[in-house]
């Protein structure tokens, strides 16, 4: 009886773990900008800069603060709030995404090679806008080196997958 037929999943390699702690943190990240969003959007009654700087114990007078404060006056309270809402949904998918790794569905790896391939076009957009800023570069790079590394490990899983 081999070890998928008993019920037992093979390790997860060190490149799916790097992976999967990726997701969680972006995962992490998007759950956290999508609640300070919306906490921001709804509950203040002040000076948004004000209550940023408050939840970041930072000055408000403080460059990034400033600068955050001109991009949101940009946007209307619903598009506040929508934006929110996308951070918290994108959030949800990038938990999904490692949760579907961590269990080693046999589809998880397509469903990651896909949800990374749909970012590509948008970072070769950030690229352009910003080309003197390191951090786009990194992140497409990162999001490439996973897309790749699914992508020729995107099988591995097979072994667990129900047979007919």
């Amino acid at each position: 009886m081999s070890e998928a037929s008993a019920g037992k999943k093979p390790p997860l390699s060190g490149g799916f773990v790097a992976v999967i702690v990726f997701k969680f943190l972006k995962c992490a990240g998007f759950l956290l900008l999508g609640a300070t969003v919306l906490h921001i959007a709804h509950v203040s009654r002040r000076d948004p800069t004000m209550e940023l700087a408050e939840m970041l114990g930072v000055n408000a007078h403080r460059f990034g603060v400033e600068k955050l404060q001109e991009i949101y006056q940009e946007f209307t309270p619903g598009q506040v709030q929508a934006l929110g809402l996308a951070a918290l949904s994108v959030g949800l998918v990038f938990g999904a995404e490692g949760a579907f790794l961590t269990a080693r569905f046999w589809w998880a790896t397509y469903f990651t090679i896909a949800l990374t391939a749909l970012a590509i076009p948008v970072e070769i957009l950030e690229i352009a806008k910003r080309p003197h800023h390191a951090r786009v570069y990194a992140l497409f790079a990162v999001n490439l080196a996973i897309l790749a590394y699914v992508w020729a490990k995107r099988n591995e899983f097979r072994a667990s997958a129900p047979g007919p």
